[in-house]
């Protein structure tokens, strides 16, 4: 027997699962130490990433899925963000603003005379408020310039982009092959906060011969986006949001405008209204969606990316209008809108008149589990 690595006092060599209870927004550091981690229903596992300085999810092929790390204290974290906001959608990036890369209560002027944008979010309902980065310029253009096609590929390489400074969005593109050269390349993330063009590197599959002709890609040297907000990342998601905060912006110039891209959890279940073919006995679910607001540029790694929504459904029911208790609420990029019912005799979905936003929230209180390894 000994204290084990987190403090919580004895553990055998059985690893006993240590249990962590996390409620809308609370956060827990995963400790020195290597570990196998259960998040719960409505917790996430996130990895700090150091170029963007920002918390990313990592993404299982179930949100639940346990997965083993190895953490330096710093690295990893146990986050339940429902009811938080987990990134945003620039709708309007404004015009007339400094390039640069500016950190969430940095102040008004930069370096004494360049404009500093900042952006100040409403409660959105939360006992805690969001807070965000702002990036400006520095995207790359949505297409990248085959220099030389190359030859001998036999499967698709990997593209890498050079990172951005820190603080910044890393651009990601993916290529397709013709007859052993590169066909086509795709950008599917434009990044923000560079300073010059990135370089782009093409590695091979790594059972790949050497090919016969290296391929060579190029960005454009003039970025996208001079003076216009490119993005805008987490600084701080929030806690217990039951609707979706607004941005204020300063300077206003342009009319610069954003939408939150949020994780909600269906709290409490509202009726359809004039629900029809509702007889004894029936599940009932409502969809998980990503947020449809259009970005001004591509970069879904840190809008609709940020995590992969799930349905919510009920437990049995007996009309309409009566017992809606949600056996999962689900995770949510947006409110959703109705409950679909299926009357367990015969299939069949029912029709309603209107479908109601439901209520959404946070998840009261979610158990994760850690096994020191």
């Amino acid at each position: 027997m000994g204290l084990n690595r987190m403090g919580f006092g004895p553990y055998d060599q059985t690893h006993t699962p240590i249990p962590v209870n996390l409620s809308s927004g609370n956060l827990f550091m995963i400790p020195t130490g290597q570990f196998w981690v259960q998040p719960g229903l409505y917790t996430f596992l996130e990895y700090y990433d150091p170029i963007t300085t920002t918390w990313r999810v990592l993404q299982t092929p179930t949100q639940s899925a346990g997965l083993a790390v190895s953490s330096d204290g710093y690295n990893w974290r146990l986050a339940n963000l429902t009811g938080c906001m987990v990134g945003a959608s620039v709708t309007n990036g404004g015009t007339g603003n400094t390039n640069g890369i500016y950190p969430a209560g940095g102040g008004g002027v930069l370096a004494g005379t360049a404009t500093y944008p900042t952006v100040v979010m409403s409660a959105g309902g939360g006992s805690v408020t969001a807070t965000c980065n702002v990036i400006v310029g520095g995207a790359i253009n949505s297409t990248i310039t085959i220099t030389n096609a190359g030859a001998g590929y036999t499967r698709p390489p990997v593209i890498q982009i050079s990172p951005p400074p820190i603080g910044g969005v890393p651009a990601t593109a993916v290529c397709t092959l013709t007859t052993g050269t590169i066909g086509s390349v795709t950008v599917t993330n434009q990044g923000a906060g560079y300073k010059t063009a990135p370089t782009v590197t093409v590695v091979p599959w790594q059972y790949d011969p050497a090919p016969t002709t290296p391929a060579v890609l190029t960005v454009n040297a003039t970025l996208a986006g001079s003076g216009i907000i490119q993005a805008i990342t987490m600084a701080n998601n929030g806690a217990t949001m039951n609707a979706v905060p607004t941005f204020t912006f300063s300077p206003t110039t342009g009319s610069p405008a954003a939408t939150a891209i949020m994780c909600f959890t269906i709290t409490t279940g509202v009726a359809q209204t004039s629900a029809s073919n509702m007889g004894t006995g029936n599940i009932g679910w409502a969809v998980g969606a990503l947020a449809t607001a259009q970005s001004v540029n591509t970069n879904p790694a840190i809008t609709t990316g940020a995590f992969t929504p799930r349905p919510a459904y009920t437990a049995f029911n007996t009309t309409a209008a009566g017992g809606i208790t949600f056996l999962d609420g689900g995770l949510h990029q947006i409110i959703p809108t109705g409950i679909a019912y299926a009357v367990l005799s015969n299939g069949t979905i029912s029709a309603a008149s209107t479908a109601v936003a439901q209520t959404v929230g946070g998840a009261a209180n979610d158990l994760s589990y850690l096994i020191p390894l």
